[in-house]
C-alpha cells in the first residue's frame, strides 16, 4: 500500500484567502504523509484527471494559485504541490474491491444539513488507507471521521446498511497520530509477503517462480494497492499451467481463466528486449516476452513448450518500452 485517498468533500472554500491558507496545510499534510510511505494521493473519479482544476473557492482553481506570484505564496510549496499533483491516478476498475464500490456499495456522509455521497471517504475504507481532506469545515478536523452510512448488497444480493468509520487527515497533527497505524501496516504486509513467498508452492504449485521475484513480491506487499490482484491473476495462470498438458502454449486458452495476456512489438524487443530476460532456476537466461497487466503493474513470464512449464520472471513496475520517452 503506498497511497492515500483525497476526499471530494472537502472543497470549496468560502473565500479565496481561506482557501490560500488551507492549501499550505493540505501540502504540508502530503509531505508528512509521504515521509511515512504512502506516497501517491490518489483522486475519486468526480474530481477529473488532477488537482489543477479543482475549484478551491467561488471562480478560484488551484492552477490560479500556483501561477500567482504574491509574497505570502512560498514557491517550495508550490514546488511541492506540482510534485504531488504531477501523479495523481483517478481510482479505476482495477482497484481491490472495485465492484463493491460500483454497483454494490455506497457511502454517504450528513454535511450542511445534507446528505453527500462520499466517494473519496467510501475508497479510503474499502481500501483500507487513509483519506486526506482541506481543512475546510469543522467536521475534516479530526483524525477519524465517523458516522459514514455504507450501504451495499450482501453475497445473497440483499441490502445491507452499516455506520462505519475512517482514518482521516487534514492537518500533520493528525497525521502523527496516525504512525503505529501505518507501521503496523507495513508489518503485516511484509508478513504477508514472506508467508506468500515461502508457502509459493502450495499456493502456485504449477507456477516456478524466479529471477527477483522474491524480493519483488517483498516490495509489493508492502506498497502496492495490487497486491490481492497480483496474487489472484497468478493462482489463474496456476490453473492453467495445471491443465497444459499437450500441446504448445496458447493465448487464447489462457483467456478461459480470465486472463488477458500481452506481448512486446518488435521495436520494444529490439531496443528494449534485454530488460525482459530473467534467468531459470538452472541459470539459463531466457526471454519473458509474454506479462499480464494488473494496474499500473506487470508480471512476465516464459511458457516452455517442451516440460509444460510455466516460469514467473519479473514482477513489477512496467519495463521500458520503444514508446518511452
Amino acid at each position: 500500500m503506498d497511497y492515500y485517498i483525497f476526499n471530494e468533500l472537502s472543497t470549496p472554500f468560502a473565500t479565496k484567502q481561506e482557501a490560500k491558507t488551507s492549501l499550505k496545510t493540505f501540502i504540508r499534510s502530503c509531505m508528512k504523509i509521504r515521509e511515512l510511505g504512502l506516497q501517491t494521493l490518489r483522486l475519486p473519479e468526480v474530481i477529473g484527471q488532477h488537482l489543477y482544476h479543482l475549484s478551491i473557492a467561488p471562480n478560484y482553481l488551484i492552477s490560479q494559485w500556483l501561477q500567482e506570484s504574491e509574497v505570502e505564496v512560498e514557491e517550495d510549496l508550490k514546488d511541492k504541490f506540482r510534485e504531488i499533483a504531477t501523479y495523481s491516478p483517478l481510482l479505476t476498475d482495477e482497484e481491490p474491491l472495485a465492484k463493491e464500490f460500483g454497483s454494490r456499495s455506497e457511502f454517504r456522509i450528513a454535511l450542511e444539513n445534507d446528505t453527500k455521497l462520499a466517494e473519496g471517504l467510501g475508497a479510503a475504507y474499502l481500501l483500507e488507507t487513509l483519506c486526506l481532506s482541506f481543512s475546510s469545515h469543522p467536521i475534516w478536523n479530526s483524525e477519524e471521521i465517523t458516522n459514514i452510512e455504507h450501504w451495499y448488497l450482501d453475497e445473497a444480493g440483499s441490502e445491507q446498511t452499516e455506520i462505519i468509520s475512517v482514518k482521516h487527515a487534514s492537518r500533520s497533527e493528525h497525521v502523527d497520530k496516525h504512525t503505529s497505524w501505518f507501521e503496523n501496516q507495513r508489518r503485516n504486509s511484509l508478513r504477508r509477503s514472506k508467508d506468500l513467498w515461502d508457502n509459493r508452492e502450495n499456493f502456485f504449485p504449477h507456477l516456478i517462480l524466479c529471477g527477483e521475484v522474491e524480493k519483488q513480491l517483498t516490495k509489493l506487499g508492502i506498497q502496492s494497492k495490487y497486491f490481492d490482484q497480483i496474487i489472484e491473476r497468478l493462482k489463474r495462470l496456476n490453473n492453467y499451467a495445471r491443465d497444459w498438458t499437450e500441446g504448445a502454449y496458447s493465448d487464447d486458452q489462457v483467456k478461459q481463466y480470465g486472463l488477458t495476456v500481452s506481448g512486446e512489438s518488435s521495436g520494444t524487443l529490439n531496443k528494449y528486449g534485454r530488460f525482459r530476460k530473467f534467468k531459470l532456476p538452472e541459470g539459463e537466461r531466457k526471454l519473458f516476452e509474454k506479462h499480464i497487466k494488473t494496474g499500473d503493474l506487470r508480471f512476465h513470464f516464459y511458457p516452455d513448450n517442451d516440460t509444460k512449464q510455466i516460469y514467473v520472471g519479473y514482477i513489477g513496475k512496467h519495463l521500458p518500452i520503444i514508446t518511452s520517452k
